[in-house]
């Protein structure tokens, strides 16, 4: 994993043999060289230690024994939605295919995978058709 992702980490939740937690600190612990992420369980008896290391209190926890080391490497950070939906009903598409706007079908059911333009202009679209109405008060 790049240095860039890692930045992105703190509060991303993630998974480790079936555990389940959330990422509250992304960097160096000395004197250990490399990456780290420290990551509150959900289940405070997974982990080792409140979110310090040596004295220093690199994140916190709810719970003394609520949270760990780990490296970045040996955690799932899960899949995007769209990735989740084709592996589920084993879906395929070509690598063309990847970022484009498409329509799979579930079911019988079509669903329609669209970016933020198509999503923006839809709205700006929807917008400029609702024209409200002046209220007055008669008395």
């Amino acid at each position: 994993m790049s240095d860039t992702l890692m930045l992105d980490a703190i509060g991303r939740r993630v998974e480790l043999n079936g555990e389940h937690g959330t990422v509250r600190f992304s960097g160096i612990v000395p004197p250990v060289a490399g990456l780290w992420l420290g990551v509150e369980w959900d289940n405070p008896e997974r982990g080792k230690h409140d979110g310090s290391h040596e004295g220093t209190v690199y994140f916190k926890c709810r719970h003394p024994t609520g949270g760990s080391f780990i490296r970045p490497n040996k955690v799932n950070f899960g899949v995007d939605f769209l990735t989740a939906v084709k592996n589920r009903y084993v879906l395929e598409d070509g690598a063309e295919d990847h970022g484009k706007e498409q329509i799979i079908t579930i079911g019988k059911k079509p669903v329609e995978t669209i970016g933020f333009d198509s999503v923006i202009k839809q709205q700006r679209y929807y917008k400029s058709r609702c024209v409200k109405k002046p209220t007055g008060f008669m008395g």
